[in-house]
């Protein structure tokens, strides 16, 4: 597994979040099967440059550096063949984008988007409440922009239009 820092800024990036916190015992086997998956992960016939990060027992995060040439298909849907077998072996939700994850208290919640409306009516999410932003798509966003206000994400348009 190539080192973090060693990963580019446009490195491509692809979080997964899980529907539900995994288990110590899970943490540490998706662990290892995220190191051999990232070992042995191919693009074009090459291993990839390649990185993951197990964060917040929630999220499933893969970094890619396409040293200036594209990752293939094939190396993106191994990628999800991988994930849906994770959603099998520890019965969790990886792949349902309509979740979105927030901190309070210092813990990671979460919620579906239909339930956010109502959870910031209600007083529990203000427009200072740190959202995760899963659809960053690089590295340097990810470092720069993966957790932000309420109030600066793309979370509020959305509210906006669905109410």
């Amino acid at each position: 597994m190539t080192e973090y820092n060693e990963l580019a800024p446009g490195s491509r990036v692809w979080i997964f979040q899980a529907d539900r916190e995994f288990s110590i015992d899970e943490n540490e086997a998706i662990s290892n099967e995220l190191l051999q998956f990232v070992d042995n992960w191919l693009s074009h016939g090459a291993l990839l440059k390649a990185h993951y990060k197990l964060l917040h027992n929630r999220f499933v995060v893969f970094f890619a550096d396409e040293q200036g040439d594209n990752m293939c298909g094939r190396a993106i849907d191994a990628s999800v063949r991988f994930v849906k077998e994770l959603e099998k072996e520890y019965s969790v939700s990886l792949l349902d984008r309509s979740r979105v994850a927030y901190i309070k208290d210092g813990k990671v919640e979460a919620c579906t988007l239909d339930e956010l409306g109502q959870r910031i009516e209600d007083g529990e999410i203000t427009p200072q409440t740190e959202v995760f932003n899963n659809l960053v798509s690089t590295k340097e966003e990810f470092d720069k922009s993966w957790t932000v206000p309420l109030s600066k994400s793309w979370h509020r348009s959305y509210i906006m239009q669905n109410q």
